[in-house]
């Protein structure tokens, strides 16, 4: 009897010991955001940014393209016009004024330099591109 006694009292010191063991903590671990990607343009630099625009009709305007899919066109009598913009590939442009349809253009730097957008939709309307920021 004093050996039941005495394996009771073992067991149940046992059992106290592992009641006041510290709980295992699981540790969050921080997963970075992977870095959201960054359109390139024809010339190789980020999409954003501003730049000169010549017409097809010799019209000069800036456009100032923001990271967040927006655009400024600042016209030649100091206006502006504002629009929205994607791009899935440094030679492609897809643009809408506001209320208007979007357009995509197909641009290109040439062995010169000159960098020029040609419209999808109307061969003839090219338009070219000077980056005014680098």
């Amino acid at each position: 009897m004093k050996k039941f006694a005495f394996l009771a009292v073992f067991a149940l010191a046992a059992c106290g010991e592992a009641e006041t063991e510290e709980p295992m903590v699981e540790e969050e671990v921080a997963m970075e955001e992977p870095a959201a990607e960054v359109a390139m343009a024809a010339d190789g630099m980020p999409m954003a940014g501003t730049y000169e625009i010549t017409t097809a009709e010799g019209e000069t305007y800036t456009q100032v393209v923001s990271e967040d899919g927006t655009y400024v066109n600042t016209m030649p009598d100091g206006s502006e016009v504002n629009g929205t913009w994607t791009s899935e590939r440094p030679d492609q442009w897809c643009g809408a004024r506001e209320d208007e349809e979007v357009e995509c253009s197909t641009e290109m730097v040439d062995e010169n330099g000159v960098w020029t957008s040609t419209s999808d939709n109307d061969p003839e309307d090219v338009a070219t591109i000077v980056r005014l920021d680098s």
